[in-house]
C-alpha cells in the first residue's frame, strides 16, 4: 500500500513538472513578442531593490552596512598592532634587564596578536639564545627569514647560531649532533672557512679521518691561499704515516706564511725527526744491516726530502746492494739539485756517482755481459777522466774479448796517471806476454822479441818472460842472449822445469852445474840486478827522457796523484791479482796445449803411404826398393814381376 502510495505521489510531481515547463516555454515564446529583456533594469532601480529587500529582510538594522563593517576593521587591526607592539616592546625590557622567561612571553603574545612582524621573531630568538635553546632560536630566526628572504644578514645570524649550538654540543662530546650543526651553518655560508674547518675537527673526533680528508681537500680545491687548510692536511698525512705528503703540505703553508708558527714547529718536528732516522740508518750500516738501513734512509727522506745528503748516503746503501740503477737515479738527481759552487757534497756525489758506474760494469764484467761493462765505464771515463782504474777496469773488459791492442792502450793510459801502480805494470807486462806468444807462434820472431822485451821491463820478476825470450832469440841465432835469459829465468824460479831443457839445448853436454858455474851466470845475474833495481824508478826516468814535465809541472803531478789513489782504493778492480795470475795462466796452458797439438798433428814430411805412380812405372834400377821410408810406420812396397 505505501508503494503505491509512492507512486501516486511521484506521477502527481512529474505532472506538475511538466506543467511548469510548459507555462515557461510559453512565457519565452511570448518574450520577444513583448520586446522585454529580463534584466533590463537601470542599476538605480536594481540599488532601490536591493535595499528594498534587505529593509524587508533585516528590518531597520544597521549592523550590516558594509562601508561600516571595513571601518571598524581597520580600527580593530590598529588597535591589536598597538597591543602587539606593547608586548614586543615589554619583551625588549625584560632581555635587557634579563628577564629572559618574561621576554620569551612577551615576545608570543606579540607574535600571537600580529604573526607578520619579523621583529617579534627576532626578539624571541635573542631571547631563546640567551636562554641556551638553540633549536627554538634558530626555529624563530627561520620564521623571521621566511618573512624577509632577501635579508642576508639573518642567514649570517641564522649560520653563527648553528656554529654556536655546535660547539656546545662539541663540548659536551656529542660529535655526531655537533657534526650536523657545523655542516648546517657551512652550507648556509659556503664562504665561511672556520665552519668547515669545524667540521673537520667534529669528523676527527668521531674517526672518520678519510671523510676529514676528503672535506679538506675538497675546500683546497677552491681555496688554496689558507695556511691552515695545508696544515690541517699535514696533520691528517701524518697519522696515516704518510709522511711525504705531510711535508708537502707543510712547505705549501710556509710558502703562503713563512712565520706562520704551527707550520714552522711542525716542520721541526719533520726535520728532527729526519736526523733521527739517519743516524740509525748510519748505525745499521755499519754492522753491515744494509736493508733496514735503506728503510732508515726512506725514512728520513720522506720526512725531509730537501736534504742532499740524504740521497747520497742511500745511492751508496743502493750500490752496496748492487741495485745500481736506483743509485745512479739518487746521484743524478742530487747532481741536479745541487749546484756546482756546493763543493764538498756536489764533488763526493760525483765520487759516488763513478764508483756506482765502476761498481756496475765490474758486475756486468762477472755476469759476461761485456759489452754493457764497456759502456759503463765510457760513461764514467767521460765524466773523470784521471781515475785510473776506470782505464785498468776497461783495458780487463777488452782482454776479455781478446782486443788486445785496446787493452794495451788503456792500460797505458792508466800507466802514465800512476807510473808507480804495480796493477798497471803487472796487466802491461802480460799483455805484452800474450802479444809475444802469439808472434812467436806466427813465426814474426822479432816482433815476438819486442813484445817480451816490453813486459820484461814492466815487470822484470816474473821468469816465464824470460824464458819465452830466450826461446825467440834461439829462433833469432842470437845464442848469448838466449843464454842470458835461460840462466835469468832459472835463477827467478830454479823450481822452473820448462827451463831444464831449453838450457840442455843451450849448452850441450853440460850439467845443470856446471852451466851454474860458469862466467856467464855472472853476467846473466848483475844483469838481473840491474833490471830488478832500475824498475823502481822506471816511472820517474821515463818522465824525464820524454820531457814532458817541468820541476814544477812534476811537483804538481805527485800531489794529483796522491789524490787519486786515495781514491782509488774505493774502485773494485774486475780481475784481482789472483784472478790476474789465474787468467794469465790459463790462457798460457790454452797456448802452450795448441802449441803442442800443432807439432803433434802436422803434417808429415815423407810420405807413408802406397806412390801409385811408382808401382805404375817400373824403376830404372830394377835393384831399387821402392819402400817409402817413415821414422814410425816403415812401409815395403813389393814391385810385382812376372815369373817364368
Amino acid at each position: 500500500m505505501e508503494n503505491n502510495a509512492i507512486m501516486e505521489q511521484t506521477e502527481e510531481l512529474n505532472e506538475e513538472e511538466e506543467n511548469q515547463s510548459q507555462s515557461l516555454i510559453k512565457a519565452d515564446d511570448l518574450m520577444p513578442e513583448i520586446g522585454v529583456f529580463p534584466t533590463a533594469l537601470s542599476e538605480e532601480q536594481l540599488e532601490a531593490a536591493t535595499e528594498k529587500a534587505r529593509q524587508n529582510f533585516f528590518g531597520s538594522s544597521g549592523i550590516f552596512h558594509l562601508d561600516d563593517i571595513v571601518v571598524k576593521n581597520d580600527t580593530l587591526s590598529v588597535i591589536i598592532n598597538d597591543r602587539a607592539k606593547e608586548h614586543w616592546v615589554k619583551g625588549n625590557h625584560f632581555l635587557h634587564i634579563g628577564k629572559l622567561e618574561e621576554a620569551v612571553f612577551s615576545f608570543s603574545k606579540a607574535i600571537a596578536l600580529n604573526p607578520q612582524m619579523k621583529e617579534f621573531y627576532l626578539g624571541r630568538a635573542e631571547a631563546y639564545l640567551q636562554i641556551g635553546d638553540f633549536q627554538s632560536c634558530i626555529v624563530n630566526y627561520r620564521m623571521a627569514s621566511s618573512l624577509d628572504p632577501s635579508d642576508e644578514d639573518l642567514r649570517s645570524q641564522i649560520a653563527l647560531t648553528l656554529y654556536i649550538q655546535g660547539q656546545s654540543l662539541f663540548e659536551m662530546k656529542l660529535y655526531m649532533d655537533a657534526l650536523e650543526a657545523f655542516v648546517q651553518a657551512s652550507e648556509m655560508q659556503l664562504e665561511n672557512l672556520h665552519y668547515h674547518m669545524r667540521s673537520v675537527e667534529a669528523l676527527i673526533a668521531l674517526g672518520r679521518l678519510e671523510d676529514a680528508v676528503q672535506l679538506v681537500n675538497e675546500q683546497l680545491e677552491h681555496v688554496k691561499s689558507n695556511p691552515e687548510l695545508y696544515i690541517l692536511r699535514a696533520r691528517l698525512h701524518d697519522h696515516f704515516c704518510q709522511i711525504a705528503n705531510c711535508y708537502q703540505d707543510v712547505s705549501s703553508a710556509l710558502a703562503l706564511d713563512p712565520n706562520h708558527q704551527e707550520a714552522l714547529s711542525l716542520m721541526a718536528t719533520l726535520v728532527s725527526r729526519a736526523e733521527e732516522a739517519k743516524a740509525r740508518a748510519i748505525n745499521k750500516s755499519l754492522i753491515g744491516n744494509l736493508k733496514s738501513a735503506l728503510d732508515n734512509i726512506n725514512e728520513a727522506i720522506n720526512n725531509n726530502p730537501n736534504k742532499a745528503d740524504y740521497f747520497v748516503f742511500r745511492g751508496t746503501l743502493y750500490r752496496k746492494l748492487k741495485n745500481f740503477n736506483a743509485a745512479i737515479d739518487d746521484y743524478l738527481f742530487v747532481l741536479d739539485k745541487v749546484s756546482a759552487t756546493e763543493s764538498d757534497t756536489y764533488l763526493d756525489t760525483q765520487k759516488q756517482l763513478l764508483l756506482t758506474y765502476n761498481d756496475f760494469a765490474v758486475h756486468c764484467y762477472h755476469k759476461g755481459f761485456i759489452e754493457e761493462a764497456i759502456i759503463l765505464l765510457n760513461q764514467s771515463i767521460r765524466g773523470e777522466k784521471q781515475q785510473k782504474g776506470l782505464y785498468i777496469n776497461r783495458g780487463d773488459c777488452f782482454l776479455k774479448q781478446c782486443n788486445l791492442d785496446f787493452a794495451l792502450l788503456d792500460y797505458e793510459q792508466a800507466y802514465e796517471l800512476d807510473p808507480e801502480d804495480w796493477r798497471v805494470k803487472i796487466r802491461i807486462a802480460a799483455l805484452n806476454n800474450e802479444k809475444g806468444l802469439m808472434e812467436h807462434q806466427n813465426g814474426n820472431y822479432q816482433q815476438a822479441e819486442q813484445q817480451f822485451t816490453s813486459a820484461i821491463e814492466s815487470n822484470p820478476q816474473v821468469s816465464q818472460y824470460y824464458l819465452h825470450r830466450a826461446k825467440t832469440r834461439a829462433n833469432l841465432q842470437q845464442m848469448s842472449g838466449s843464454q842470458e835469459d835461460a840462466i835469468i829465468s832459472l835463477l827467478l824460479d830454479v823450481r822452473n822445469k820448462e827451463v831444464i831443457p831449453l838450457l840442455t839445448h843451450l849448452f850441450p853436454g853440460k850439467s845443470r852445474d856446471e852451466i851454474l858455474a860458469s862466467k856467464i851466470v855472472a853476467s846473466a845475474r848483475a844483469k838481473l840486478n840491474a833490471s830488478l833495481h832500475s824498475s823502481a824508478s822506471s816511472a820517474t826516468k821515463k818522465l824525464q827522457e820524454r820531457g814532458i814535465l817541468t820541476t814544477n809541472q812534476a811537483r804538481e803531478n805527485v800531489d794529483r796523484n796522491k789524490a787519486v789513489q786515495k781514491a782509488e782504493c774505493d774502485f773494485a778492480p774486475c780481475i784481482k791479482e789472483a784472478d790476474l795470475y789465474k787468467e794469465i795462466v790459463a790462457r798460457k796452458k790454452m797456448l802452450t796445449q795448441e802449441i803442442r797439438d800443432s807439432l803433434h798433428y802436422r803434417k808429415p814430411l815423407l810420405i807413408d803411404r802406397p806412390n801409385i805412380s811408382m808401382i805404375l812405372k817400373p824403376l830404372a834400377n830394377p835393384n831399387q826398393s821402392s819402400e817409402a821410408a817413415s821414422p814410425n810406420k816403415p812401409c815395403m812396397w813389393k814391385r810385382s814381376t812376372d815369373t817364368n
